[in-house]
């Protein structure tokens, strides 16, 4: 049996050393769901082995076409890390997505700079399927004060697309959801956030500027 859309959020260990209590972006799961906007199911990540058993399980697969695929984890350009230094290019994540595959979902990275390798996402989509990709092309942590837009940020993304169906393959549909990252990556600039959209759909990159194969519009 399927499970309807939802978000399925693999989180990392965030080890922030000076905290008793590490932060979480369970919160605001829990919110979108409250609104009845998302259900969600939400796991907890640190290695290699888990990421591949969480992503390769029944869990994912049961997720039906229109879920989100969150990894909520610290990132670097073109890659994630699940806990300390230890980082999964988004080659190595493409690698254990294949069996099951993002047909017909998007996929959503929390972590900073993740988006910052046109190539590897490009190649990521390729691979795995997902409809569309989205992330930061920039330092953010939303735990700060200081990057506090990162929060409203993801809210309002999740928010918005709630209602979007994100495995249509209809160009009008894919421009909503286009339209859906400009207007955020306008209004929270210093988040740098960015969408690679599946085909040749246009995609809003964390530039800033919306490109069509390959060339700004």
């Amino acid at each position: 049996m399927r499970l309807k859309e939802r978000i399925y959020c693999i989180e990392g260990v965030w080890d922030w050393g000076d905290r008793e209590v590490e932060p979480s972006v369970e919160p605001i799961l829990h919110l979108l769901r409250g609104l009845d906007l998302w259900d969600y199911v939400r796991r907890d990540c640190a290695t290699t082995d888990e990421f591949k058993h969480y992503v390769q399980g029944e869990w994912w697969k049961r997720c039906r076409p229109g879920s989100i695929l969150y990894i909520a984890s610290h990132g670097d350009k073109g890659s994630v890390s699940l806990s300390g230094d230890h980082f999964l290019d988004l080659g190595q994540v493409a690698t254990f997505l294949e069996p099951i595959g993002c047909e017909g979902r998007l996929v959503h990275f929390g972590g900073c700079n993740v988006l910052n390798h046109k190539g590897k996402v490009v190649d990521f989509i390729k691979r795995t399927g997902a409809s569309a990709v989205s992330g930061y092309g920039t330092e953010i942590a939303w735990t700060d004060q200081e990057f506090a837009p990162a929060v409203a940020l993801e809210l309002l993304f999740f928010s918005s697309i709630s209602s979007q169906d994100i495995s249509s393959t209809h160009v009008g549909m894919r421009r909503r959801l286009l339209t859906t990252a400009e207007g955020l990556g306008k209004r929270f600039p210093d988040c740098e956030f960015g969408l690679y959209i599946k085909g040749a759909h246009p995609s809003y990159r964390p530039e800033g500027r919306i490109w069509r194969k390959g060339k700004p519009i």
